[in-house]
């Protein structure tokens, strides 16, 4: 995954709407909304690594987690996109 691949991924994050229990299954949406923590939180632990490491760590594993966070992201808002309603103006 490269960083233009990494863009997307957080304007997916802004783009899908808010879960409440009457609209979606619980479920899918703590599910949805803790993928988006994982992501944040690898993102922030790569950002650290990159900006401590002063071309002494590539930071591999820290971008290892990142990947990883951005698979399950990508799996949650599936899921999220198939069992939770859009309003008719939100992107698919």
């Amino acid at each position: 995954m490269g960083s233009h691949l990494l863009a997307p991924a957080l304007v997916a994050l802004a783009v899908l709407p808010d879960a409440t229990p009457s609209d979606c299954p619980l479920v899918t949406a703590t599910g949805y909304a803790a993928a988006v923590t994982s992501v944040m939180d690898a993102l922030r632990t790569y950002e650290a690594c990159i900006g401590a490491s002063r071309g002494h760590s590539q930071c591999s594993a820290e971008f290892d987690e990142l990947d990883g966070a951005h698979r399950e992201f990508e799996d949650a808002a599936a899921e999220y996109r198939q069992a939770c309603p859009l309003a008719p103006h939100e992107l698919r």
